[in-house]
């Protein structure tokens, strides 16, 4: 007999939000794009001079997302022996031709990658997939625990007709100790530096969900924990530490009060500074941040429209 579901977590599962096209939709991507440089943030979002740009990273981190969030729901809505019989390997191509195609599409129709690089993206995935199967019980308990949801929507309101939007990928819960656990999946190539761990506009993401997850569904914030789930393309043969050679790398940030303060004042800096008193973008020219960093990959700099960008 499938085990009862618990009144808050199809509270979660079963949520519908109307969202309303008059209304101004802030995400973390402005956000982010703004902390890091205020001209970069109106060139892109406002101005729409620089154009999205589709790569091979950016197609391989939302095919991986898709396959694990369907394998995940078939072990937590399913039944775990259906799911070991997946065929992770051909469901990542699969996901992986529909996000290229789809990327082609916003690129004109223009290849942004090639054939080999395709397949060696897939056949670095099939060694993240096949790590995940064979962890599964370390990482992904059934034991009292539900998967509560998967791009969870949260639309939450900042100022009268201005919204912020965004999409947890993973949410569970877990009745024994009745906490909640907010789980971003994230691909990288090696893992996390120190440094990356570090940036507050990386950390501010799931402060931020935190936060409004709580606000939207009543749920104490004390008992919501946050997680990055970093997958791994590459690890190496020899390692110092077994931890090196894992495919997946967890990343629990601090997110006590202090921190979604902290998370808050970057989100209303973003909202008192890019919106005027109606809601509507400044039109303005902002000021641009540069350094070293901010600079380094901008396409900003490269298009050779920002006079102070750092070479």
């Amino acid at each position: 007999m499938p085990k009862k579901i618990p009144s808050q977590v199809k509270l979660v599962q079963e949520s519908y939000i109307k969202q309303s096209k008059k209304n101004k939709h802030i995400s973390y991507s402005q956000l982010s794009n703004f902390a890091t440089c205020p001209k970069k943030w109106q060139l892109t979002y406002v101005r729409k001079i620089v154009a999205f740009t589709p790569s091979i990273h950016m197609t391989f981190g939302t095919a991986m997302h898709e396959t694990i969030q369907t394998w995940l729901d078939t072990i937590y809505n399913g039944k775990v022996k259906d799911a070991n019989a997946m065929d992770l390997d051909a469901l990542l191509y699969e996901n992986m031709i529909k996000a290229y195609k789809s990327g082609r599409a916003q690129n004109g129709h223009q290849n942004f990658t090639t054939p080999d690089e395709l397949r060696q993206f897939w056949l670095d995935g099939k060694h993240i997939l096949k790590f995940l199967k064979s962890k599964r019980g370390g990482y992904f308990s059934t034991k009292n625990t539900y998967l509560a949801g998967i791009e969870t929507l949260l639309y939450q309101e900042l100022k009268p007709g201005v919204f912020f939007k965004g999409f947890i990928d993973l949410v569970f819960y877990n009745e024994t100790i009745d906490r909640w656990t907010i789980v971003d999946i994230k691909t990288s190539t090696k893992g996390w530096s120190a440094e990356q761990k570090k940036d507050t506009k990386t950390q501010s993401q799931l402060l931020l969900y935190k936060e409004f997850f709580s606000k939207q569904f009543n749920i104490p914030i004390e008992k919501i924990d946050v997680e990055y789930f970093i997958v791994k393309r590459r690890v190496p043969v020899e390692a110092d530490f077994a931890a090196m050679q894992r495919r997946v790398q967890e990343f629990r940030p601090a997110s006590g009060p202090r921190k979604i303060k902290g998370a808050i004042a970057l989100m209303d800096n973003f909202v008192n500074k890019a919106l005027d008193s109606n809601g509507n973008y400044v039109t303005e020219d902002l000021e641009p941040t540069p350094s070293k960093d901010n600079c380094r990959f901008c396409e900003v700099k490269n298009m050779r429209i920002c006079s102070v960008a750092v070479l």
